[in-house]
């Protein structure tokens, strides 16, 4: 006889877990865990989900978590006597993987549940697996890409458990019908694509062209686009799209495609980080007589490091940034960390040598770097116990860190909020004060706020940014070229450029 469907589900999460048990994570013990899902490696080539260089945003992001659960568990006035635990993993970049270790939560919420709630038509106890590293996860911070936040909130609500993302933004997930228990500190892309028309109705462009990423945030991110562009009078030449697994005869193929619109210089981008640094690359190979004016979103954005080698080829180009503020004592913190002393971030130390193009010291491979180095002098070098991240080795703070913390808040004033509720009011017939409003709910940190909407939506604000050649200098940096994007006040659909 077949299973029954309920022993077959729990049987099946409990294989897929299993599968992935033993995978690198961040483990911290707590009364409470909140779950974490960052890209902390690039997406791999190929079958391997993971490839070999680590995600400088992706590591940023988790060290902003754990900063901000250390602040919350220091905090006496939020959840006293009560601590937040971590367990986060690492997505990769692909949603498919994503979906698979988030198995790991699901996992250890089951190993909770009362096993008489399963019912095996061969009257067997199904058996749960024991994950001796966390308990049920209450909640989860992330993911980064819309690709792997729709995969995983589909699976996550199905246990009931709530999901803030700080960097998600594709418009599909504000649908509560579907994503109930979804929210983020971030806006949707309708209104960023609103920025991207006032920027090119700014400059008089009628015919312009696109390009977007395959998957959730190029593909919502430009449907929005372009029908904005239709309402306002801009014709589009071209609408590329870029696979997923593209290769540079794509990208090259598509330069060549918008090359046959010789009237429409003006190119948004809708894209992925890494998408929009090849098609900056099929660019530069196709050695263009007229340079393309870049407008791009913020999957650009103000990454300097994707321009590495593009500075000519990106000059001039605009951006969209989602407005954020800069958090003083989270560089503070990240410029005391070195591998020796932060040892629960198992992938530091992959960051660390990236960032310093070095190799941290062992017996075996010092000695062999080191006979190295006199014959090729570039080879990487040992790393040196002086070396600290510091804005002269490139580090700067990642645009998307407030909303990591501000995402660690959320959950730590509503689990407070919670507590209070049911464990210190004695007429439980009053409403629960987080209750009463039920179009937002806002949070303080350190002087910001932050407001969710009806749909669980971030407020949207935007800088605009502009990539141009320092004066007197061969350097290049983005400076503010119009101010204040967008802003969108609650549920109002009211929008508003500063130009």
């Amino acid at each position: 006889m077949l299973m029954s469907a309920t022993c077959w589900l729990s049987q099946l999460i409990i294989a897929g877990s299993s599968q992935v048990q033993d995978t690198v994570s961040v483990s911290l013990p707590g009364d409470i865990i909140l779950g974490g899902l960052f890209p902390v490696h690039e997406k791999g080539e190929g079958a391997p989900p993971c490839g070999p260089k680590v995600y400088n945003r992706g590591v940023q992001r988790l060290e902003a978590m754990l900063y901000a659960i250390d602040r919350v568990n220091n905090d006496a006035n939020i959840l006293p006597g009560i601590t937040i635990g971590v367990h986060i993993l690492d997505t990769c970049s692909r949603d498919t993987y994503a979906l698979n270790q988030s198995l790991q939560f699901v996992r250890a919420s089951l190993n909770n549940l009362d096993t008489s709630v399963f019912e095996c038509s061969d009257s067997s106890i199904p058996q749960l697996r024991k994950n001796a590293t966390s308990g049920p996860v209450f909640g989860v911070i992330g993911g980064s890409y819309s690709s792997v936040s729709l995969q995983v909130a589909n699976l996550l609500r199905l246990f009931h458990i709530p999901q803030i993302s700080p960097a998600s933004t594709a418009k599909t997930l504000s649908d509560k019908s579907r994503f109930d228990l979804f929210a983020r500190t971030v806006p949707p892309d309708t209104f960023q694509s609103v920025a991207l028309v006032d920027i090119i109705k700014n400059f008089n462009w009628s015919y312009v062209s696109t390009i977007h990423s395959e998957g959730s945030y190029g593909e919502y991110g430009i449907e929005a686009f372009h029908k904005e562009a239709t309402e306002r009078h801009v014709c589009i030449a071209a609408a590329e799209k870029v696979p997923s697994a593209a290769d540079d005869k794509v990208f090259d193929a598509i330069i060549g495609k918008l090359l046959k619109k010789p009237n429409a210089r003006g190119v948004i981008l809708f894209t992925r980080a890494e998408d929009a640094r090849r098609i900056l690359l099929a660019a530069k190979r196709a050695n263009l007589s007229q340079p393309f004016h870049w407008v791009a979103s913020d999957g650009w954005g103000k990454q300097q490091k994707l321009l590495e080698g593009l500075e000519d080829i990106a000059e001039g180009a605009i951006t969209v940034e989602l407005q954020s503020e800069i958090i003083e004592d989270f560089d503070r913190y990240m410029m005391q960390l070195t591998p020796t002393s932060n040892k629960r971030n198992p992938w530091f130390a992959e960051y660390w040598e990236d960032t310093f193009n070095c190799v941290l010291p062992t017996s075996s491979d010092s000695d062999k770097i080191n006979k190295e180095d006199k014959s090729n002098e570039k080879d990487k070098v040992v790393c040196d116990d002086t070396f600290r991240l510091s804005d002269k080795v490139g580090y700067e703070q990642e645009s998307k860190t407030q909303f990591v913390v501000d995402a660690v808040y959320a959950f730590a004033h509503a689990l407070h909020n919670l507590h209070n509720d049911l464990c210190t009011k004695s007429d439980q017939t009053v409403v629960p004060q987080h209750h009463q409003h039920s179009e937002s709910v806002w949070y303080h940190l350190a002087g910001s706020e932050v407001k969710f909407d009806r749909q669980g939506d971030g407020l949207a604000r935007y800088d605009i940014l502009n990539y141009q050649r320092l004066d007197n200098s061969s350097g290049y940096q983005y400076k503010v070229y119009l101010g204040l994007g967008i802003e969108k006040a609650g549920s109002s659909s009211s929008v508003k450029m500063t130009l």
